[in-house]
Protein backbone atom coordinates (compact mmCIF):
# COMPACT_ATOMS: atom_id res chain seq x y z
CA UNK A 1 0.00 0.00 0.00
CA UNK A 2 1.10 3.42 -0.79
CA UNK A 3 2.27 5.29 2.62
CA UNK A 4 4.70 8.12 1.76
CA UNK A 5 1.98 9.87 -0.24
CA UNK A 6 0.60 11.78 2.90
CA UNK A 7 4.64 13.22 3.56
CA UNK A 8 3.75 16.01 1.40
CA UNK A 9 1.57 17.38 4.43
CA UNK A 10 4.61 18.71 6.42
CA UNK A 11 5.37 21.01 3.64
CA UNK A 12 1.90 21.86 2.74
CA UNK A 13 1.54 23.48 6.53
CA UNK A 14 4.93 25.61 6.60
CA UNK A 15 2.50 28.25 4.07
CA UNK A 16 0.91 29.23 8.08
CA UNK A 17 4.64 30.68 8.79
CA UNK A 18 4.56 32.84 5.97
CA UNK A 19 3.35 36.63 6.25
CA UNK A 20 0.54 38.54 4.30
CA UNK A 21 1.69 40.67 1.55
CA UNK A 22 0.46 43.74 3.84
CA UNK A 23 2.81 42.69 6.43
CA UNK A 24 5.77 42.12 3.98
CA UNK A 25 4.70 45.67 2.78
CA UNK A 26 5.20 47.17 6.19
CA UNK A 27 8.28 45.68 7.18
CA UNK A 28 9.94 46.53 4.51
CA UNK A 29 9.45 49.96 5.13
CA UNK A 30 10.49 50.35 8.50
CA UNK A 31 13.84 48.48 7.40
CA UNK A 32 14.09 50.92 4.43
CA UNK A 33 12.86 53.81 6.69
CA UNK A 34 15.17 52.74 9.51
CA UNK A 35 18.33 52.69 7.16
CA UNK A 36 17.12 55.86 5.61
CA UNK A 37 16.85 57.80 8.90
CA UNK A 38 20.47 56.27 9.56
CA UNK A 39 21.92 57.31 6.44
CA UNK A 40 20.06 60.63 6.96
CA UNK A 41 21.61 61.83 10.33
CA UNK A 42 25.05 60.54 8.91
CA UNK A 43 25.04 62.61 5.62
CA UNK A 44 23.63 65.61 7.69
CA UNK A 45 26.58 65.37 10.53
CA UNK A 46 29.41 64.90 7.09
CA UNK A 47 27.42 67.93 5.31
CA UNK A 48 28.35 70.12 8.80
CA UNK A 49 32.00 68.96 9.20
CA UNK A 50 32.15 69.62 5.27
CA UNK A 51 30.84 73.27 4.97
CA UNK A 52 32.47 74.40 8.33
CA UNK A 53 36.12 73.09 6.51
CA UNK A 54 35.07 74.70 3.25
CA UNK A 55 34.32 78.11 4.45
CA UNK A 56 37.18 78.17 7.08
CA UNK A 57 39.55 76.98 4.14
CA UNK A 58 37.57 80.08 1.48
CA UNK A 59 38.13 82.30 4.19
CA UNK A 60 41.92 81.41 5.23
CA UNK A 61 42.20 82.08 0.80
CA UNK A 62 41.02 85.41 0.70
CA UNK A 63 42.48 86.92 4.03
CA UNK A 64 45.82 84.73 3.83
CA UNK A 65 47.15 86.55 0.99
CA UNK A 66 46.88 89.83 2.64
CA UNK A 67 48.54 89.07 5.73
CA UNK A 68 51.37 86.80 3.87
CA UNK A 69 51.90 90.00 1.54
CA UNK A 70 52.64 92.35 4.84
CA UNK A 71 54.89 89.83 6.64
CA UNK A 72 56.98 89.44 3.14
CA UNK A 73 58.06 92.95 4.03
CA UNK A 74 58.90 92.32 7.70
CA UNK A 75 61.82 90.49 9.33
CA UNK A 76 60.88 87.14 11.35
CA UNK A 77 60.49 83.71 11.02
CA UNK A 78 56.72 83.57 12.15
CA UNK A 79 53.72 86.08 13.21
CA UNK A 80 50.93 86.13 15.05
CA UNK A 81 48.80 88.32 13.45
CA UNK A 82 45.25 87.50 16.19
CA UNK A 83 44.51 84.62 18.59
CA UNK A 84 43.79 82.31 15.61
CA UNK A 85 46.13 83.26 13.08
CA UNK A 86 49.82 82.77 12.61
CA UNK A 87 52.33 83.47 9.94
CA UNK A 88 54.95 81.26 8.86
CA UNK A 89 58.41 82.28 6.65
CA UNK A 90 59.38 78.87 5.66
CA UNK A 91 58.42 75.09 5.90
CA UNK A 92 61.11 74.24 8.47
CA UNK A 93 59.64 76.96 10.91
CA UNK A 94 56.06 75.28 10.34
CA UNK A 95 55.28 72.90 13.61
CA UNK A 96 56.07 68.80 13.26
CA UNK A 97 52.88 67.87 13.53
CA UNK A 98 51.92 70.20 9.91
CA UNK A 99 55.33 69.05 8.25
CA UNK A 100 54.40 65.61 8.61
CA UNK A 101 50.57 65.98 6.82
CA UNK A 102 52.09 68.51 3.80
CA UNK A 103 55.10 68.31 1.74
CA UNK A 104 57.92 70.76 1.12
CA UNK A 105 56.97 72.91 -1.83
CA UNK A 106 53.00 72.13 -1.84
CA UNK A 107 51.20 75.14 -2.50
CA UNK A 108 47.07 75.40 -1.61
CA UNK A 109 45.09 75.10 1.04
CA UNK A 110 43.69 72.67 3.16
CA UNK A 111 42.88 71.45 6.61
CA UNK A 112 44.42 69.05 8.99
CA UNK A 113 42.79 67.64 12.43
CA UNK A 114 44.98 65.78 14.96
CA UNK A 115 44.31 63.13 17.42
CA UNK A 116 44.31 65.25 19.96
CA UNK A 117 41.07 66.75 18.48
CA UNK A 118 42.77 70.05 17.40
CA UNK A 119 42.06 71.56 13.50
CA UNK A 120 44.01 73.62 11.82
CA UNK A 121 43.55 75.48 8.20
CA UNK A 122 46.56 75.90 6.34
CA UNK A 123 47.45 77.77 3.20
CA UNK A 124 50.49 77.57 2.03
CA UNK A 125 51.23 80.65 -0.83
CA UNK A 126 54.09 81.59 -3.61
CA UNK A 127 54.66 85.07 -2.88
CA UNK A 128 57.39 87.04 -4.93
CA UNK A 129 60.25 88.71 -2.37
CA UNK A 130 61.07 92.45 -1.72
CA UNK A 131 64.52 91.55 -2.85
CA UNK A 132 63.57 89.73 -6.03
CA UNK A 133 62.56 85.91 -6.47
CA UNK A 134 59.85 84.10 -4.82
CA UNK A 135 59.66 81.95 -1.55
CA UNK A 136 56.33 79.87 -0.14
CA UNK A 137 55.04 81.42 2.63
CA UNK A 138 52.33 79.57 5.19
CA UNK A 139 49.13 81.48 6.86
CA UNK A 140 47.84 78.40 9.54
CA UNK A 141 44.57 79.27 11.36
CA UNK A 142 43.24 77.19 14.45
CA UNK A 143 39.66 76.87 13.01
CA UNK A 144 38.74 74.54 16.62
CA UNK A 145 37.47 77.30 18.01
CA UNK A 146 35.41 78.85 15.78
CA UNK A 147 33.77 75.34 14.87
CA UNK A 148 31.11 73.89 16.28
CA UNK A 149 31.17 72.26 19.48
CA UNK A 150 30.35 68.37 20.30
CA UNK A 151 27.37 69.27 22.00
CA UNK A 152 26.12 71.14 19.42
CA UNK A 153 26.54 69.13 16.60
CA UNK A 154 24.91 66.01 19.13
CA UNK A 155 22.09 68.48 19.40
CA UNK A 156 21.46 69.42 15.91
CA UNK A 157 21.92 65.75 14.68
CA UNK A 158 19.42 64.32 17.48
CA UNK A 159 17.18 67.12 16.26
CA UNK A 160 17.26 66.01 12.62
CA UNK A 161 17.24 62.66 13.58
CA UNK A 162 13.43 63.80 15.68
CA UNK A 163 12.37 65.09 12.32
CA UNK A 164 13.76 62.53 10.74
CA UNK A 165 11.16 60.10 13.23
CA UNK A 166 8.38 61.96 12.75
CA UNK A 167 8.41 62.16 8.96
CA UNK A 168 9.15 58.18 9.06
CA UNK A 169 6.06 57.04 11.05
CA UNK A 170 3.94 59.52 8.48
CA UNK A 171 5.79 57.52 5.68
CA UNK A 172 5.00 54.15 7.59
CA UNK A 173 1.17 55.27 8.12
CA UNK A 174 0.90 55.86 4.59
CA UNK A 175 2.80 53.14 3.17
CA UNK A 176 0.45 50.95 6.10
CA UNK A 177 -2.44 52.47 4.20
CA UNK A 178 -1.34 51.85 0.71
CA UNK A 179 -0.43 47.99 1.17
CA UNK A 180 -3.59 47.75 2.63
CA UNK A 181 -4.86 48.95 -0.33
CA UNK A 182 -2.96 46.66 -2.56
CA UNK A 183 -3.25 43.44 -0.54
CA UNK A 184 -7.48 43.80 -0.18
CA UNK A 185 -7.85 42.80 -4.08
CA UNK A 186 -5.21 39.73 -3.06
CA UNK A 187 -7.39 39.43 0.43
CA UNK A 188 -11.38 39.22 -1.74
CA UNK A 189 -9.26 36.87 -4.14
CA UNK A 190 -8.68 34.18 -1.33
CA UNK A 191 -12.05 34.80 0.92
CA UNK A 192 -13.83 33.96 -2.86
CA UNK A 193 -11.79 30.94 -3.73
CA UNK A 194 -12.33 29.39 -0.48
CA UNK A 195 -16.04 30.19 -0.24
CA UNK A 196 -16.73 27.17 -1.13
CA UNK A 197 -20.85 28.21 -1.43
CA UNK A 198 -19.09 29.57 -4.97
CA UNK A 199 -17.35 27.10 -5.82
CA UNK A 200 -18.74 26.06 -8.72
CA UNK A 201 -18.52 26.29 -12.45
CA UNK A 202 -20.74 29.00 -13.27
CA UNK A 203 -19.38 31.65 -10.42
CA UNK A 204 -16.47 33.43 -11.69
CA UNK A 205 -14.13 35.31 -9.67
CA UNK A 206 -14.37 39.53 -10.34
CA UNK A 207 -12.81 42.45 -8.10
CA UNK A 208 -13.59 45.64 -8.47
CA UNK A 209 -10.94 48.21 -8.91
CA UNK A 210 -7.96 45.83 -9.46
CA UNK A 211 -4.78 46.11 -10.91
CA UNK A 212 -3.45 44.64 -14.35
CA UNK A 213 -1.62 41.64 -12.14
CA UNK A 214 -4.41 40.89 -9.76
CA UNK A 215 -6.97 40.71 -13.12
CA UNK A 216 -4.80 38.16 -14.72
CA UNK A 217 -4.68 35.57 -11.60
CA UNK A 218 -8.06 35.91 -11.58
CA UNK A 219 -8.60 35.38 -15.03
CA UNK A 220 -6.24 31.85 -14.56
CA UNK A 221 -7.72 31.07 -11.24
CA UNK A 222 -11.34 30.94 -13.16
CA UNK A 223 -9.83 29.14 -16.25
CA UNK A 224 -8.43 26.66 -14.03
CA UNK A 225 -11.31 26.43 -11.78
CA UNK A 226 -13.36 25.80 -14.90
CA UNK A 227 -10.86 22.85 -15.87
CA UNK A 228 -10.69 21.43 -12.64
CA UNK A 229 -15.15 21.40 -13.05
CA UNK A 230 -14.35 19.74 -15.96
CA UNK A 231 -12.64 16.89 -14.43
CA UNK A 232 -14.19 16.46 -11.52
CA UNK A 233 -17.44 15.93 -13.38
CA UNK A 234 -15.63 12.97 -15.67
CA UNK A 235 -14.23 11.67 -12.69
CA UNK A 236 -17.50 11.47 -10.84
CA UNK A 237 -19.34 10.39 -14.09
CA UNK A 238 -16.94 7.66 -15.12
CA UNK A 239 -16.72 6.27 -11.05
CA UNK A 240 -20.68 6.16 -11.01
CA UNK A 241 -20.86 4.15 -14.13
CA UNK A 242 -17.62 1.87 -13.66
CA UNK A 243 -19.59 1.17 -10.24
CA UNK A 244 -23.26 0.54 -11.99
CA UNK A 245 -21.85 -1.61 -14.67
CA UNK A 246 -20.17 -3.75 -12.03
CA UNK A 247 -23.16 -4.47 -10.28
CA UNK A 248 -24.48 -6.82 -12.95
CA UNK A 249 -21.62 -9.01 -13.19
CA UNK A 250 -21.29 -9.66 -9.47
CA UNK A 251 -25.15 -10.60 -9.52
CA UNK A 252 -25.02 -13.30 -12.11
CA UNK A 253 -21.66 -14.53 -9.53
CA UNK A 254 -23.41 -14.30 -6.72
CA UNK A 255 -26.34 -15.96 -8.42
CA UNK A 256 -24.21 -18.86 -10.17
CA UNK A 257 -22.16 -19.17 -6.24
CA UNK A 258 -25.75 -19.62 -4.63
CA UNK A 259 -26.66 -22.51 -7.38
CA UNK A 260 -23.55 -24.72 -6.92
CA UNK A 261 -23.51 -24.73 -3.20
CA UNK A 262 -26.90 -26.24 -3.63
CA UNK A 263 -25.84 -28.58 -6.07
CA UNK A 264 -22.11 -29.42 -4.54
CA UNK A 265 -22.95 -27.73 -0.66
CA UNK A 266 -20.47 -25.75 1.18
CA UNK A 267 -16.70 -25.11 -0.17
CA UNK A 268 -13.63 -23.79 0.65
CA UNK A 269 -13.49 -21.97 -2.95
CA UNK A 270 -17.39 -20.83 -2.57
CA UNK A 271 -16.57 -19.32 0.55
CA UNK A 272 -13.73 -17.45 -0.95
CA UNK A 273 -15.58 -16.54 -4.07
CA UNK A 274 -18.60 -15.09 -1.63
CA UNK A 275 -15.96 -13.17 0.73
CA UNK A 276 -14.69 -11.53 -2.64
CA UNK A 277 -18.37 -10.99 -4.11
CA UNK A 278 -18.90 -8.87 -0.80
CA UNK A 279 -15.51 -7.47 -0.64
CA UNK A 280 -15.96 -6.07 -4.68
CA UNK A 281 -19.86 -5.01 -3.47
CA UNK A 282 -18.60 -2.98 -0.86
CA UNK A 283 -15.66 -1.05 -2.60
CA UNK A 284 -18.09 -0.57 -5.64
CA UNK A 285 -20.79 1.51 -2.98
CA UNK A 286 -17.65 2.92 -1.44
CA UNK A 287 -16.48 4.44 -4.92
CA UNK A 288 -20.40 5.23 -5.64
CA UNK A 289 -20.99 7.26 -2.05
CA UNK A 290 -17.58 9.26 -2.24
CA UNK A 291 -18.69 10.05 -6.22
CA UNK A 292 -21.94 11.40 -4.68
CA UNK A 293 -22.67 14.91 -2.81
CA UNK A 294 -23.67 14.15 0.13
CA UNK A 295 -27.14 14.66 0.88
CA UNK A 296 -28.54 15.51 4.29
CA UNK A 297 -26.98 14.17 7.59
CA UNK A 298 -25.24 10.85 7.90
CA UNK A 299 -26.94 8.07 9.54
CA UNK A 300 -25.65 6.92 12.84
CA UNK A 301 -24.68 3.59 14.33
CA UNK A 302 -23.43 1.76 17.00
CA UNK A 303 -20.11 0.19 16.74
CA UNK A 304 -20.05 -3.40 18.69
CA UNK A 305 -17.22 -5.63 19.74
CA UNK A 306 -18.95 -8.25 17.01
CA UNK A 307 -18.99 -5.84 14.47
CA UNK A 308 -15.24 -5.12 14.76
CA UNK A 309 -15.07 -9.14 14.57
CA UNK A 310 -16.17 -9.59 11.24
CA UNK A 311 -14.43 -6.33 9.82
CA UNK A 312 -11.21 -8.38 11.02
CA UNK A 313 -12.45 -11.76 10.03
CA UNK A 314 -11.12 -11.83 6.35
CA UNK A 315 -7.78 -10.26 7.73
CA UNK A 316 -7.05 -13.72 9.82
CA UNK A 317 -5.49 -15.75 7.16
CA UNK A 318 -3.26 -13.13 6.02
CA UNK A 319 -2.52 -11.78 9.33
CA UNK A 320 -1.10 -15.73 10.02
CA UNK A 321 0.86 -15.64 7.05
CA UNK A 322 2.47 -12.56 8.21
CA UNK A 323 2.95 -14.12 11.61
CA UNK A 324 1.45 -10.83 13.22
CA UNK A 325 -0.33 -10.85 15.65
CA UNK A 326 -4.22 -8.69 15.13
CA UNK A 327 -5.45 -7.18 18.24
CA UNK A 328 -8.60 -5.33 18.91
CA UNK A 329 -10.03 -2.91 21.47
CA UNK A 330 -13.00 -1.23 21.82
CA UNK A 331 -12.58 1.38 24.31
CA UNK A 332 -16.13 2.94 24.90
CA UNK A 333 -18.88 2.22 23.76
CA UNK A 334 -19.41 3.86 20.07
CA UNK A 335 -21.76 5.86 18.18
CA UNK A 336 -20.50 7.57 15.13
CA UNK A 337 -22.60 9.63 12.20
CA UNK A 338 -21.37 7.83 8.90
CA UNK A 339 -22.24 5.35 6.25
CA UNK A 340 -21.54 2.12 7.75
CA UNK A 341 -20.34 0.79 4.55
CA UNK A 342 -17.76 3.21 4.42
CA UNK A 343 -16.42 2.89 8.09
CA UNK A 344 -16.37 -0.61 7.29
CA UNK A 345 -13.68 -0.03 4.33
CA UNK A 346 -11.73 2.45 6.27
CA UNK A 347 -11.12 0.05 8.92
CA UNK A 348 -9.98 -2.41 5.97
CA UNK A 349 -7.98 -0.32 4.16
CA UNK A 350 -5.84 0.66 7.18
CA UNK A 351 -5.94 -2.83 8.67
CA UNK A 352 -4.57 -4.14 5.36
CA UNK A 353 -1.98 -1.64 4.84
CA UNK A 354 -1.26 -2.43 8.67
CA UNK A 355 -0.65 -6.24 8.11
CA UNK A 356 1.00 -6.03 4.47
CA UNK A 357 3.69 -3.64 6.35
CA UNK A 358 4.25 -6.25 9.21
CA UNK A 359 6.04 -9.40 9.76
CA UNK A 360 6.79 -11.35 12.48
CA UNK A 361 4.89 -8.27 14.80
CA UNK A 362 1.56 -7.16 16.05
CA UNK A 363 -0.70 -4.60 14.48
CA UNK A 364 -2.95 -2.84 17.38
CA UNK A 365 -6.62 -1.46 16.57
CA UNK A 366 -7.82 0.69 19.20
CA UNK A 367 -11.14 2.70 18.89
CA UNK A 368 -13.14 5.10 20.78
CA UNK A 369 -16.00 7.51 20.78
CA UNK A 370 -13.53 10.59 19.47
CA UNK A 371 -11.10 8.29 17.44
CA UNK A 372 -9.66 5.53 15.85
CA UNK A 373 -5.34 4.39 16.15
CA UNK A 374 -4.42 1.49 14.08
CA UNK A 375 -0.59 0.96 15.53
CA UNK A 376 1.35 -1.53 14.06
CA UNK A 377 5.50 -2.47 14.60
CA UNK A 378 6.06 -2.82 10.70
CA UNK A 379 8.84 -1.53 8.26
CA UNK A 380 7.95 2.49 9.09
CA UNK A 381 7.00 4.64 6.52
CA UNK A 382 10.77 4.78 5.24
CA UNK A 383 10.41 1.20 4.00
CA UNK A 384 8.44 -0.80 1.81
CA UNK A 385 6.86 -4.15 2.77
CA UNK A 386 8.17 -6.90 2.80
CA UNK A 387 6.72 -9.02 -0.45
CA UNK A 388 4.19 -5.86 -1.54
CA UNK A 389 5.19 -3.79 -4.10
CA UNK A 390 3.11 -1.39 -6.01
CA UNK A 391 1.61 1.32 -4.38
CA UNK A 392 -2.20 0.38 -4.07
CA UNK A 393 -4.97 3.08 -3.37
CA UNK A 394 -6.10 2.17 -0.16
CA UNK A 395 -4.63 5.07 1.61
CA UNK A 396 -6.09 7.53 -1.09
CA UNK A 397 -9.83 5.81 -0.06
CA UNK A 398 -9.27 6.42 3.16
CA UNK A 399 -8.23 10.10 2.29
CA UNK A 400 -11.32 10.74 0.87
CA UNK A 401 -13.78 9.38 3.54
CA UNK A 402 -12.07 11.32 6.19
CA UNK A 403 -12.37 14.30 3.85
CA UNK A 404 -16.32 13.41 3.19
CA UNK A 405 -16.94 13.49 7.14
CA UNK A 406 -14.38 16.63 7.74
CA UNK A 407 -12.10 13.73 9.67
CA UNK A 408 -8.91 14.22 10.43
CA UNK A 409 -6.19 11.60 9.36
CA UNK A 410 -2.17 11.52 10.12
CA UNK A 411 -0.07 8.97 9.45
CA UNK A 412 3.06 8.99 11.97
CA UNK A 413 6.26 7.18 12.63
CA UNK A 414 6.51 5.25 15.73
CA UNK A 415 9.53 6.20 17.86
CA UNK A 416 10.65 2.39 17.37
CA UNK A 417 9.18 0.32 15.03
CA UNK A 418 6.20 0.93 12.66
CA UNK A 419 3.50 3.71 12.16
CA UNK A 420 0.79 4.79 13.49
CA UNK A 421 -2.85 5.36 11.82
CA UNK A 422 -4.60 7.99 13.46
CA UNK A 423 -8.40 9.31 12.50
CA UNK A 424 -10.55 11.42 14.74
CA UNK A 425 -13.64 11.62 14.59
Amino acid sequence: MQRCWLRYQSSATSWFLMKTLKQQLFKASWLGAIGLISIYTLAVSLAILYTENRASEQRLSIVGPYHLQEFSEQEGKEKLVSPLLRLYRDYQVLPKAIQADIKPGWLGVTTLQFDDDSEFCVLAYKMTMKGGGSKVLYAVEDINATEWQDIDLAVVEIGFAVFGTLLFLLVTYLIRLQAAYLAKPLQCLVEHISDQSLDHEETKISSKNSCLEILSIESAVNHYRSRMKQMLNREQSFTRYVSHELRTPMMVIKGNVAVLKKHTGESKQLRGIDLAIEQVTDLTYTFLSLARESLGEPCRFEITAEWLDEIVAPFSSKSVANKTELKLQLLEPCVVCCDEVLLKALIRNLLDNAINCTYEGQVSLFLSQSSLEIVDSGCGLDEKPRGYEGFGFGLQIVADICTKYQWQFSLTQNSEFGCTAKIVF
